[in-house]
């Protein structure tokens, strides 16, 4: 009993032992298989990429095979967000942004998409929440993009104050990417719809030597001119 008893277990360690070496042997051709899957993935990926210009259909053709070999493909998500937005097909371009932040929490280019796009979408309080967290990302480089749109929401919601923090807080940022002037003039804007004409003037003043001969000095001389 007690030699069968050690046959037994030696029958069960051994049955144990192959079932390890099944199971690691079909983790490593699983490996396999998304080594692949990603290499098709990026492949498609590239594809897309070099139709974006050309062919933007065929485009959008070439990110989709891209997610269906790695459906956590982040840039092609990203790129099809892109495409979707430029096309005002928002719906689309909202849920590839928002799989975009699952696959990336602390992208700041996909926060601050994702709120522009909700700003188009009408969701404004979801906007203000992505756009903010877009803003307090030490690693983003072009939070002045996100304060910009962040500006625009709470304007649209009727908080100028806040709007009025948000674009000062895009002017802080250097090297800025949006024209300074720009957001000088929105700056104005508020001023004057608070009836704060004084700030109003000092703010438009700066669009004025900001872009002397373009459409923000023009339009700033305009405001001007109204408070007189």
């Amino acid at each position: 009993m007690g030699e069968n008893g050690r046959f037994g277990g030696g029958v069960w360690i051994r049955a144990l032992a192959g079932l390890a070496a099944v199971v690691l042997l079909a983790g490593c051709v699983s490996a396999e298989e998304i080594a692949k899957r990603e290499r098709e993935s990026d492949g498609y990926y590239k594809q897309g990429l070099s139709n974006m210009e050309a062919n933007q259909q065929q485009a959008i053709v070439s990110f989709q095979k891209a997610l269906q070999s790695n459906p956590d493909n982040y840039d092609a998500h990203y790129a099809l967000g892109s495409i979707h937005f430029q096309r005002k097909e928002y719906a689309e371009a909202e849920r590839e942004f928002r799989r975009c932040i699952e696959l990336m929490p602390d992208n700041g280019e996909a926060l601050n998409f994702y709120g522009r796009t909700l700003i188009e979408l009408k969701r404004l309080p979801e906007a203000v929440v992505a756009l903010r967290k877009a803003t307090a990302l030490p690693l983003y480089a072009t939070p002045d993009v996100a304060y910009t749109n962040l500006g625009s929401a709470l304007h649209l919601l009727g908080d100028n104050a806040g709007a009025l923090r948000a674009y000062q807080g895009a002017i802080k940022i250097d090297p800025p990417t949006v024209p300074r002037a720009l957001l000088y003039l929105e700056v104005g804007r508020l001023y004057v719809a608070q009836g704060e004409n004084a700030k109003a003037r000092e703010a438009l003043a700066q669009v004025k030597a900001l872009d002397p001969q373009g459409t923000a000095g023009a339009e700033a001389t305009k405001l001007m001119q109204k408070m007189k």
